[in-house]
């Protein structure tokens, strides 16, 4: 969406909004996994503001990494890695009712943001404003967060850029396209869920999860939902055959011994 528009909506939302963080992953680090299946792990009672980060990352003038909630984890081996985020309604800690009727999308890269010690990565600091301009045009990008493809932020300290390597995405409900084409990744059925696995080698690995609704930005004010998600490392395909394989056998031998 043009910036204009964009900024005149957050100048009158901002009184309303509850205040967003930098990039960060307090909370919502999945933690570390070996590449054994069956390893799983769960957040629950998180949350986004706006119903449209995620898939505003996908249009030309890039999106606002504030609209968007970054998760973590580490793989210490190779494995088939299952991501999953569903709508979650609750109560936060201010007494407030999150929505869970989102329908969500995420984007996987390898790489992390900056972390303690070192100052937060967030899109108007010095050094981000570069990267901006110098790959999205001077004053054309809204933020850094791009859902597609590589992106690179960096903080008021202007340490070297956080590198984002894009993987993959997923998200929830048919096929959108809303004026540029259609964005891939739908799963086809909307249930407030998406859920993809990914083959991915030993690394530090970053999830942003937001918003389907590319429209809702006019909506004032913008309202909180929250999120579940998991992230589960599965058996790989020739495990699988493996395994059917084995059960075949097993009932092959059973019915040769009734018959005898």
């Amino acid at each position: 969406m043009r910036n204009t528009f964009k900024y005149a909506l957050l100048l009158v939302g901002m009184t309303s909004l509850p205040a967003m963080a930098h990039i960060g992953y307090g909370g919502r680090d999945f933690g570390t996994f070996t590449g054994a299946p069956g390893a799983t792990s769960t957040i629950t009672n998180q949350s986004f503001t706006g119903n449209f980060g995620w898939i505003d990352g996908t249009d030309a003038d890039w999106g606002d990494s504030h609209r968007v909630r970054a998760y973590d984890f580490h793989l210490t081996a190779d494995a088939d890695v299952r991501i999953t985020f569903s709508g979650q309604s609750f109560v936060n800690s201010a007494g407030a009712t999150v929505l869970g009727d989102t329908n969500p999308g995420f984007s996987l890269y390898s790489g992390l943001a900056h972390i303690a010690p070192f100052a937060a990565d967030h899109d108007s600091a010095p050094g981000s404003i570069a990267i901006r301009d110098a790959v999205g045009g001077v004053g054309l990008t809204e933020g850094s967060f791009r859902t597609l493809t590589d992106w690179s932020i960096t903080n008021d300290n202007n340490d070297p850029a956080s590198v984002f390597t894009y993987i993959g995405s997923a998200y929830d409900g048919s096929s959108i396209d809303y004026g540029t084409g259609v964005i891939p990744g739908a799963d086809g059925l909307a249930d407030h869920m998406v859920s993809q696995v990914f083959h991915l080698t030993a690394g530090d690995y970053s999830i942003f999860v937001g918003g389907t609704d590319y429209f809702s930005q006019s909506v004032d004010p913008w309202p909180a939902y929250g999120l579940t998600g998991v992230v589960s490392v599965v058996p790989e395909p020739e495990t699988y055959a493996m395994l059917l394989a084995g059960l075949g056998l097993l009932g092959f031998s059973a019915r040769r011994r009734q018959a005898v």
